[in-house]
């Protein structure tokens, strides 16, 4: 009887590991999508030589670049988290470096063309 009442009650659902994978892997097949695209603009363009169209290549790769961090950072997540608090705070610190590192280039970017 014990075992019956364990089936009857209901279960909180949880995402598993392999749903969050495959919208992982969605996101990351659009990003490789919209990185192609606007490199390959962003290439045809710079062979004009016009100081506007540099500025907003630059503009476009660097968000191309923060965009093609996301999908690491979310994977890694699992593994610092499974290596110990060392790890866990050091990956914590190398994370915030790059978001960092991203925003610095972005915000230098903006500056330069207003």
């Amino acid at each position: 009887m014990a075992n019956n009442s364990k089936n009857n009650r209901t279960r909180r659902t949880t995402r598993s590991s392999g749903e969050t994978r495959i919208t992982l892997s969605r996101f990351s097949f659009w990003v490789v999508i919209a990185i192609g695209i606007a490199m390959a603009v962003s290439g045809f363009f710079n062979f004009f030589d016009w100081a506007w169209v540099d500025k907003a290549c630059r503009w476009i790769q660097s968000l191309c670049f923060a965009l093609g961090m996301i999908v690491p950072i979310i994977l890694s997540y699992n593994s610092a988290r499974s290596r110990g608090t060392a790890m866990f705070v050091l990956w914590i610190i190398l994370v915030v470096l790059v978001a960092f590192g991203i925003t610095s280039t972005i915000i230098g970017l903006i500056r330069s063309v207003i």
